[in-house]
C-alpha cells in the first residue's frame, strides 16, 4: 500500500487507534525500578541500550563547524545528498554490491525508518512475521499501523537461533513482511548466511517484503556477518535500517537511515515530507564526517573492541556465579536466563529494588523472551563485575528463602 494511495479516512482510523491502544503494559518498567530503588546513589543501571561512551571529540569539533558555517536549515527530504552517496558507497564498499544513492533516506533515527518501512507497505491486518526475543517497537509499530504481529519463538536449546521452518510455516499463510534483526536486541545472536538466504528465498517465493534492521552491524565479535544488503541485487522487496546512534555514541541526536526498493521510495519520501520535513541538519553533516574519516572509523573500532572485551567479562562473571547466560556473537547486550521460579518483570523489579541493578525483563522482547532479563555492556569492565555479584547474591539469596 503505497501512501500515494491511502485516504485520509484510514490514516484517520490509525492515528485514532494510536490514541486509544494501551501499546505495551511494559513501557514504564525502567521507571518503576528506579521508583523502587533504596538509595540511587548506588545504582547500576544495566538497563538503557546506548553505548556509556561519549560522542567523539572530532564530531563535537565538526558539529561546532556545521553550526558556525550556517548549516542548520532545512535539508533535502531525503536528507543531504553528500551524506546519501556516502552511506552508499559504505554499504557497496563492505557488501560488494552496487546501492544507488537514490535507495538511500536518511531519517530522524532508525525507529523512524521502521515505522515509516511498515507504512508504506502493510494494510490493517496483515501479517507482519517477528521472530522474538527482538526490539519491542517491531510489535508495537506493527500494532499503531493495525498490523497483526505473528511472533515466532527462537528454536529449543539454540542460543536463540532463528526458527527457520517456523517463518516459512507463517509466510505461506500470507504474511506480508518479516522483521528481522542481526545482531539481535536482546540476545546479541547473529543470523548466519545460510538462514539468512533461507528467510530471503523464503520472502521471494511467497512474496513478502524482508525488513532487516541492521543497527548493531558494527559490533560484531569474531564471526561471520552477513547484511542484508547482499541479496539486494536478487530481490526487490528488501528495506535495510541502520542508525548512527551506537556507533558514534550519538543516541540524542536521532539520525538514522534506510536502504530501499525503487518501488517504495516515493511513499516513503511522502511520509517523510509529511511527518519529519526532513532530517536532523547538523546530525547529517557529522555522520558524513564520520563516515569519511578514517580518525573516527579507527575510533568505532576501538570501542567495539572494548565492548568485546566487555562481554567476555560479563559473561565469565555470571556463568561462573550460578546465573546461565549464552555467549552473544555481536550488540551490546547479554540475556540470561533467570534461575529463579520468578517471571521476568517480579525478577528485575526486585534486582532493582534490593541489589540497585536495573535490567530489562525478557518479556518486554515478546513471547519469546519470558523466563531471561536483558543487561547491557554499557558500563565498566569493573562495574559489570560488581553487577554480576549483586544479581548472584540476590540470587542465592531468593534461593535460600
Amino acid at each position: 500500500m503505497g501512501v500515494g494511495r491511502v485516504k485520509g479516512r484510514y490514516w484517520g482510523k490509525i492515528w485514532g487507534f494510536a490514541e486509544e491502544m494501551e501499546l505495551s503494559e511494559d513501557d514504564s518498567w525502567v521507571i518503576k525500578y528506579f521508583e523502587n530503588i533504596d538509595d540511587p546513589r548506588n545504582l547500576i543501571d544495566l538497563g538503557i541500550g546506548e553505548p556509556d561512551f561519549d560522542l567523539f571529540e572530532p564530531l563535537k569539533a565538526e558539529a561546532e563547524r556545521v553550526i558556525r558555517r550556517g548549516l542548520n536549515k532545512y535539508t533535502q527530504t531525503a536528507g543531504v545528498p553528500e551524506l546519501r552517496e556516502a552511506i552508499a558507497e559504505y554499504y557497496s564498499r563492505r557488501w560488494g554490491v552496487s546501492v544507488n544513492p537514490d535507495s538511500v533516506i536518511v531519517t530522524p533515527g532508525a525507529s523512524n525508518a521502521l515505522f515509516m518501512s511498515l507504512a508504506s507497505i502493510i494494510h490493517p491486518e496483515d501479517g507482519v512475521v517477528i521472530p522474538t526475543p527482538s526490539f519491542p517497537s517491531f510489535i508495537s509499530l506493527t500494532k499503531i499501523l493495525r498490523g497483526r504481529v505473528v511472533e515466532v519463538e527462537p528454536l529449543p536449546e539454540s542460543d536463540f537461533q532463528i526458527d527457520i521452518d517456523g517463518v516459512e510455516a507463517v509466510l505461506r499463510q500470507g504474511a506480508k513482511a518479516v522483521i528481522i534483526n542481526s545482531p539481535t536486541n536482546p540476545t546479541g545472536t547473529i543470523i548466519d548466511e545460510s538462514n539468512f538466504s533461507r528467510v530471503v528465498e523464503q520472502c521471494r517465493a511467497n512474496g513478502a517484503y524482508l525488513i532487516s534492521d541492521e543497527v548493531y552491524e558494527r559490533f560484531v565479535y569474531g564471526v561471520d556477518y552477513v547484511s542484508a544488503a547482499k541479496y539486494l541485487r536478487d530481490y526487490d522487496r528488501i528495506i535495510i535500517v541502520n542508525s548512527f546512534s551506537k556507533t558514534l555514541a550519538m543516541t540524542g541526536w536521532r539520525l538514522g537511515y534506510m536502504i530501499v526498493p525503487e518501488h517504495l521510495r516515493p511513499s516513503i519520501i511522502r511520509l517523510q515530507a509529511y511527518i519529519n520535513a526532513c532530517p536532523p541538519s547538523v546530525a547529517q553533516y557529522v555522520a558524513l564526517y564520520a563516515l569519511k574519516s578514517s580518525e573516527v572509523q579507527k575510533m568505532i573500532d576501538e570501542r567495539v573492541l572494548e565492548c568485546w572485551r566487555r562481554r567476555d567479562v560479563l559473561h565469565k562473571e555470571l556463568n561462573s556465579r550460578g546465573v546461565p547466560a549464552h555467549l552473544p556473537k555481536g550488540g551490546i547486550y547479554l540475556f540470561p536466563r533467570i534461575p529463579l521460579p520468578l517471571d521476568s518483570e517480579t525478577f528485575c523489579n526486585r534486582l532493582a529494588k534490593e541489589e540497585g541493578v536495573v535490567a530489562i525483563p525478557g518479556k518486554a522482547f515478546g513471547k519469546g523472551g519470558e523466563g531471561h532479563f536483558r543487561v547491557t555492556l554499557s558500563a565498566s569492565s569493573e562495574k559489570l563485575v560488581e553487577a554480576a555479584e549483586r544479581i548472584a547474591s540476590f540470587v542465592d539469596r531468593a534461593k535460600s528463602k
